[in-house]
């Protein structure tokens, strides 16, 4: 069981402009940017952000709440899901959670005894918009601009990737040191109507002229060596968006199917829901597909391979290690899904990328 004090001060100040919160794919992005010259930017979300972790042997005393949790995020009505940030990954060690604060009295009231496993930091979401960068897609998209400069900096980073998004979290107290890092090459906007994030923002102003082209394209990022072990699963795995419209129908199937479904002795579990508001997004095994109603899941035809990353803990203040396996794979023009969870990463790459993603990982790893 745990306590924790939540301060949920949302007063904003006149003098400054609060740019909406906004959710946009990759696909959009792109499009704005050949309309409209749009600039490389960087949306600091409003979340603050609380990483849990139940053990497998306590999900009992957590299914209850869990399940009442995420019954009202995959409710009907969009108004259930605004401002929402959630995330639910069953590894094979745990189920891993992030969530904003505020949903974590809701997860774990006092008189629930839910056991779990709390970060000490809070994290806060940044969602990144570049300019296209040929096929190559994720995070490896992010890897020279993004991730490697916070690695340079010691920044720990925890990232997650949507059917829509990508995005990347830092700690509440490495905030302003990211920020002021990614300024450099960023437009940088405030998605919070909190006082200290609109005046954080507005006093690291605009990058400077000659910093802004595209940053995708200035440099690549250089490999570091892997210094955590890292094992593929065999499993084929698709990665789908929810429609909205498509809840009420699958709903329980949903549920059913990351609490209660039968899992294989042969080959270790993986599923991720994510709800950002509207992007609602799934990773499950491939052949488990078909248990879901037509037309109530949008994917592509593409096939992904999970390669985990770490036998143990991770640690939160280990700085590098996305930016360790993103490099070589961005190097080599392959897409990168990346889901950070308590204990380990996961990368997902396209399964016809799978056997050179893993050649690539090896090289880069001391022998």
């Amino acid at each position: 069981m745990i306590t924790q004090k939540i301060i949920t001060n949302c007063q904003a100040m006149e003098d400054v402009p609060i740019i909406p919160k906004r959710r946009v794919s990759y696909a959009h992005s792109v499009q704005a940017a050949h309309m409209n010259g749009m600039e490389s930017t960087v949306h600091l979300l409003e979340n603050e952000l609380c990483v849990a972790s139940i053990d497998k042997d306590h999900l009992p005393s957590a299914s209850h709440t869990l399940v009442g949790l995420l019954l009202k995020l995959l409710g009907p009505q969009p108004e259930c899901r605004r401002n929402c940030f959630f995330s639910f990954t069953e590894t094979v060690a745990d189920y891993s959670i992030i969530l904003d604060s505020h949903l974590l009295s809701e997860l774990c009231p006092p008189e629930a005894g839910v056991q779990l496993d709390l970060s000490i930091d809070k994290w806060r979401p940044l969602l990144v918009e570049v300019g296209p960068l040929g096929c190559v897609t994720g995070i490896s998209k992010l890897a020279a601009s993004v991730i490697e400069p916070l690695a340079d900096r010691n920044v720990s980073v925890f990232c997650l990737s949507t059917n829509m998004d990508d995005y990347v979290m830092v700690k509440e107290r490495d905030l302003q040191k990211a920020l002021a890092c990614l300024a450099k090459r960023f437009k940088l906007t405030c998605d919070s109507c909190q006082p200290k994030d609109i005046s954080l923002v507005k006093s690291l102003g605009r990058p400077s002229c000659s910093s802004m082209d595209s940053p995708v394209r200035q440099r690549a990022p250089k490999s570091r060596p892997l210094v955590h072990p890292y094992v593929c699963s065999s499993t084929p795995y698709s990665v789908c968006g929810v429609m909205p419209s498509a809840l009420p129908s699958i709903a329980s199937t949903l549920l059913h199917y990351m609490l209660y479904r039968d899992r294989s002795p042969s080959s270790e579990p993986f599923f991720s829901l994510s709800v950002i508001e509207e992007d609602i997004s799934v990773v499950m095994d491939a052949s488990h597909i078909q248990r879901f109603p037509v037309d109530s899941l949008y994917l592509s035809n593409v096939i992904w391979r999970v390669i985990r990353i770490g036998e143990g803990p991770l640690g939160f203040d280990e700085c590098g290690i996305v930016a360790q396996v993103s490099a070589p794979l961005a190097l080599a023009e392959i897409s990168t899904y990346y889901i950070c969870t308590f204990l380990t990463d996961h990368t997902l790459v396209p399964s016809g990328s799978a056997e050179k993603a893993l050649e690539l990982l090896n090289e880069n790893t001391p022998h």
